[in-house]
This record gives C-alpha cells, sequence and structure tokens, in this order.
C-alpha cells in the first residue's frame, strides 16, 4: 500500500492506474496525485472505480505526443529516403523540403525546443528550425504539389 498526504492507495489501484497511463512519468504522478485529490476533496476513499474515472479522463486529455524520431522515420518513409539522408549536410532539394517538413512537424507536434529540434534532425541550430518553418508556411500557400505533401503526412500523425 502506498500512503501519501494520509491517503492510502491499495496495490490493485496503483497497478491498474500504472497499467493505463503509459505516456510518461509525469503523466502517472498526475494521475495519482489527480486521485489523492478527488479523494480528499470528497472525503471518499479511493477505490477502483474512482481511478477508472480519473485514468479515463487523463487518457482523454492527453493526445499521443509524437516523438521526433518518429516523426523522421514517417517523413522518410514517405519521400522514400533513410533518416540518415534526411539529417545529412546534402542541399539536394528535395531532401532538403524533406528535412524542412520533419523540422516542422516537430515543432506542430512535439514541445521540444527549437534548438532541441534542430539538434536531433541533422544537428542544425534553432534559427535553420525557425527558418525551416516559415519555408513550409510560404511554400504551403503557393505550391499545390508540397501542400499535398503537408496534408498526406499530418494524415500520418493524426
Amino acid at each position: 500500500k502506498l500512503y501519501r498526504d494520509g491517503v492510502e492507495m491499495p496495490d490493485e489501484i496503483i497497478e491498474y492506474v500504472a497499467k493505463h497511463i503509459k505516456t510518461n512519468i509525469r503523466e502517472l504522478e498526475g494521475a495519482i496525485i489527480s486521485l489523492i485529490a478527488q479523494s480528499s476533496f470528497n472525503k471518499r476513499e479511493v477505490t477502483l472505480e474512482l481511478a477508472q474515472q480519473v485514468v479515463e479522463k487523463f487518457v482523454k486529455n492527453t493526445k499521443r505526443e509524437v516523438s521526433i524520431d518518429y516523426i523522421q522515420k514517417v517523413v522518410s518513409d514517405y519521400f522514400e529516403m533513410d533518416v540518415a539522408t534526411l539529417q545529412s549536410k546534402t542541399r539536394k532539394r528535395h531532401i532538403v523540403q524533406a528535412r524542412q517538413l520533419a523540422m516542422f512537424f516537430a515543432k506542430k507536434f512535439t514541445k521540444a525546443s527549437l534548438a532541441s529540434i534542430g539538434s536531433q534532425i541533422g544537428k542544425r541550430d534553432h534559427a535553420t528550425v525557425l527558418h525551416a518553418c516559415k519555408t513550409v508556411d510560404n511554400l504551403a500557400e503557393t505550391d499545390k504539389q508540397f501542400r499535398k505533401y503537408i496534408d498526406d503526412l499530418t494524415k500520418k500523425f493524426s
């Protein structure tokens, strides 16, 4: 049994929460804290039913965050190249565009900083990522084929 803030939590409940919240440790901790809060506010003991309500709320509210690695893999596959090519120093237009799309989606779908995105996608700096995002926005407006790339890839991430 786990005690926290004077609240007793049976093992089966801890196991239930842990089994259903797999995103990351912060989500898990958040759910447990939420469970304890619900229990102490409402002067109810922590039951499996209460745990199910809290977990359901958590699972609904947390969109699965895609990783930068996953984004690079999906973009690379879409353009039929490997991730190493995507990350390479080459300036060939189709590779540059694929790399810029990967950066654009990393900014859109992760909470990573620009510097972190850049360092993971070919050791670039934050300014390169910012430039990539602006370029993708501009091309989306002006280039029908490029707009299709964005739409196709967006479907793969949602």
